[in-house]
């Protein structure tokens, strides 16, 4: 039987404490009950079972709160589903866990559903749903989306969205589950592209016990049969665990020192160098950051200040030991001003680490973002400077950062602007090309989310994003999540948009680095002339002048510094 607000059953005896608390909670035991009602409306042999009503809750409070708000209560055996896939994800093998669907989506008119009660009654009956509607219907911030990428300064033309078509669309729902990890969602895009379809919708959920729950909806599968695309969704799962490459760990047992070589994990070596550090000599001082994988430490190494990137040994796995090799085996290669100095490395299981200069005033994005702090054009354009200068040097060694954000952009004592974190860096071969998705959705290029072949350029791009940044002060596309930007950049050519008041040359730099085509973006030897040329313009100070007093003054208040 349904349950009022004040029923107790297992977890439902926690209260709110908050106004707010109280009408989620509210909001959440109503969805439940209207799920409950219509399930045990369809008679299903599994809500028959002793225990169901309280199995289904727990399935809701794992969730977080907006799955029980964005959730289609006529669609309550989708939760079933969900809760199904979940209960298999606990099992290893079956990971991940997934489900295919058959749905009909409704075109939009003047921005709004015909799945909402705003549309005519008789454009409803205009259009007849041959199959269900997906779980979660249509995102609002989707549609926040298209009217925003309406207004995109880089969006010249007439918006086709009050246009759509009226003949409903057949598609297709691919919910999965698994752990909930770094890269999932990246694993899981991987796997929808890599068999040509296309996200038109994206509806990502994590649970309070460490699993995912990732629905899409998807076109570009020709039938609409689902058999066979759960086939081919299956062995492309298998086709890229077998691709995962296998990279073995000598551990130490506990309390075990070894000399030998052999056990430490193996970076390219041509020998003209020798980067080496005995942990032993490093002096650790105060964490600076925390992940789930891994901690920064402010520290010494021969008297001099460094930063300590460690491993959390517990979490180690081939994905992480693989970039730690890369980063290391890329940052002995590199010297620039513009570039986070790396000074050595520990290669010994478990006790793996990148030690690199300390940079006391921090990352751009903790500036920006966590201290509120603003830029005023001079001191805009030498940051944009510093970042060019680094990522020119990079680039002419054949060097693709990959992942180039303002969390990756660091400033030392002195003021000068650093390229840091190399962990997703590749060098480029010859053949000028790279595929794979990498990076972080919101700074990322089209053709890197697209899991297309890309080149140099695509740093450019995230360039452009790092320099509408620096010039708004704001997080790209904050108001959606980070895969709706994503399907929103290559899809409908979404951009940031530029303020009115921003210098004609440098809104005239943003357009030409986040262009669509990868060619039509300016290399950055290009970009530092249009930089220099335009502090000049301005009266910038000068690269070995006084920086700006607004900046100063709050980075004189970090002598511990944050790295």
């Amino acid at each position: 039987m349904a349950m009022d607000d004040n029923e107790s059953c297992g977890s439902r005896a926690m209260e709110p404490s908050s106004p707010k608390q109280n009408r989620l909670h509210r909001q959440k035991v109503e969805v439940f009950n209207q799920v409950l009602a219509r399930l045990q409306d369809l008679n299903l042999e599994e809500v028959k079972l002793p225990g169901f009503e309280d199995h289904l809750w727990l399935h809701f409070n794992r969730l977080p709160v907006r799955y029980a708000s964005d959730v289609n209560v006529e669609r309550a055996e989708d939760v079933l589903m969900h809760k199904r896939l979940l209960d298999q994800a606990e099992d290893p093998a079956n990971r991940p866990a997934f489900d295919v669907r058959l749905v009909q989506v409704q075109p939009m008119y003047n921005g709004v559903s015909t799945n909402t009660v705003d549309v005519n009654s008789s454009v409803k009956d205009e259009i007849p749903s041959i199959h269900p509607p997906p779980t979660f219907g249509s995102s609002p911030n989707l549609q926040a989306l298209e009217i925003h990428d309406n207004k995109a300064h880089v969006s010249h033309g007439e918006s086709d969205i009050n246009s759509t078509s009226r003949s409903t669309r057949p598609m297709h729902e691919v919910t999965f589950s698994t752990v909930d990890k770094p890269k999932t969602l990246t694993q899981l895009t991987n796997i929808i592209s890599e068999i040509g379809l296309n996200i038109e919708e994206a509806h990502v959920f994590s649970t309070t016990d460490g699993f995912s729950l990732d629905v899409f909806v998807v076109d570009g599968w020709p039938y609409e049969e689902t058999e066979l695309l759960k086939s081919e969704l299956q062995k492309e799962i298998m086709r890229s665990k077998e691709q995962t490459p296998y990279i073995q760990l000598a551990i130490h047992e506990q309390g075990q020192t070894s000399e030998s070589g052999s056990e430490s994990v193996k970076i390219p070596n041509d020998g003209s160098d020798d980067w080496e550090i005995d942990i032993r000599l490093l002096k650790f001082e105060n964490k600076v950051a925390s992940g789930s994988f891994g901690d920064l430490y402010k520290g010494t190494y021969c008297s001099q200040e460094v930063a300590i990137k460690v491993l959390k040994p517990e979490h180690l796995n081939m994905d992480m030991v693989k970039e730690f090799s890369q980063e290391v085996f890329i940052m002995r290669k590199i010297r620039h001003k513009h570039v986070v100095q790396f000074i050595g490395a520990c290669t010994r299981p478990p006790n793996l680490c990148i030690v690199t200069e300390f940079m006391s005033r921090g990352s751009i994005y903790t500036f920006l973002h966590k201290q509120r702090g603003a830029f005023k054009l001079p001191t805009l354009l030498k940051v944009a400077v510093d970042v060019s200068k680094g990522m020119s040097y990079l680039h002419q060694n054949n060097i693709i950062h990959r992942d180039l954000k303002t969390a990756n952009l660091l400033m030392d004592e002195h003021g000068v602007v650093k390229v840091g974190d190399f962990g997703v860096a590749r060098v480029q071969v010859q053949t000028g090309v790279m595929t794979a998705e990498t990076g972080t959705y919101r700074w990322m290029a089209p053709e890197v989310i697209e899991h297309k072949p890309y080149d140099h350029k695509a740093d450019v791009f995230s360039f452009g994003i790092v320099l509408w940044e620096l010039l708004t002060g704001e997080i790209p596309y904050a108001y959606l999540t980070p895969l709706q930007a994503a399907i929103g950049v290559v899809q409908q050519g979404l951009r940031p948009t530029i303020p009115k008041d921003t210098h004609p040359k440098l809104a005239e730099l943003l357009e030409k680095c986040w262009q669509q085509d990868p060619s039509q973006r300016p290399g950055f030897s290009e970009i530092l002339d249009i930089l220099q040329h335009l502090t000049r313009e301005v009266g910038g100070d000068g690269e070995d002048k006084q920086k700006d007093k607004s900046i100063g003054s709050f980075f004189s208040a970090l002598r511990k510094g944050h790295h």
